[in-house]
């Protein structure tokens, strides 16, 4: 009886984990910073705006505004393959009133402007969600992203109009992100799917 009991307990985990997808791409929470950044910004971690009760955010900012082109990703990520997740997922706070464009970009390794993955993304004045779908995405030729590549380099870039404060970056599955939205009554912002249009 304890053997069934320990193997019917192994079973259990091994389901748990089958099911559970999610992962980490910055643990902002956990003091995770970019490696990669430029154009005259500074990022710190900030108490001032958090996500979750005692956590911290991640706070991106310029001594003048707009700034010229800037970004802040990770060269190299340490989760370099994105495989088997649907949504890109992270929160954010605009505390500004006015919205900002920007644009999340994704290399994978030996891709270039055509191939690799760049998603407008428009960060409204307060606090939101921005969610990603990774199915099905495209890279600027129309072809589909193989998330099973190494990736080289994301990042998030374009004209800063003023500070952004950003949480945890995750990558999750479907029914993860459905039960992360569930109990509220707030709908994220969802940036646009990538259509299979050709860059112009």
């Amino acid at each position: 009886m304890k053997k069934l009991t320990v193997i019917f307990a192994v079973l259990l985990m091994v389901t748990g984990l089958a099911f559970a997808k999610k992962a980490n791409v910055m643990n902002v929470e956990k003091g995770e910073l970019p490696n990669d950044t430029g154009g005259g910004i500074t990022i710190n971690l900030s108490e001032e705006t958090a996500f979750s009760k005692g956590g911290v955010s991640l706070k991106v900012e310029s001594a003048t505004y707009p700034t010229g082109d800037m970004f802040f990703g990770e060269y190299q990520p340490k989760k370099g393959v994105w495989d088997g997740f649907d949504y890109l997922r992270f929160e954010y706070v605009n505390p500004g009133k006015t919205p900002m464009g920007l644009i999340l970009t994704v290399k994978p390794e030996g891709s270039d402007y055509t191939s690799r993955f760049d998603q407008p993304l428009m960060f409204a004045p307060g606090k939101h969600a921005i969610e990603i779908e990774l199915t099905g995405a495209c890279s600027n030729n129309g072809a589909a992203i193989d998330w099973k590549k190494k990736l080289k380099q994301w990042n998030i870039n374009g004209k800063l109009a003023g500070p952004l404060y950003i949480g945890n970056i995750q990558l999750l599955g479907a029914d993860d992100l459905e039960k992360l939205n569930g109990g509220g009554d707030d709908k994220p912002a969802k940036a646009d799917k990538k259509t299979e249009k050709k860059a112009e």
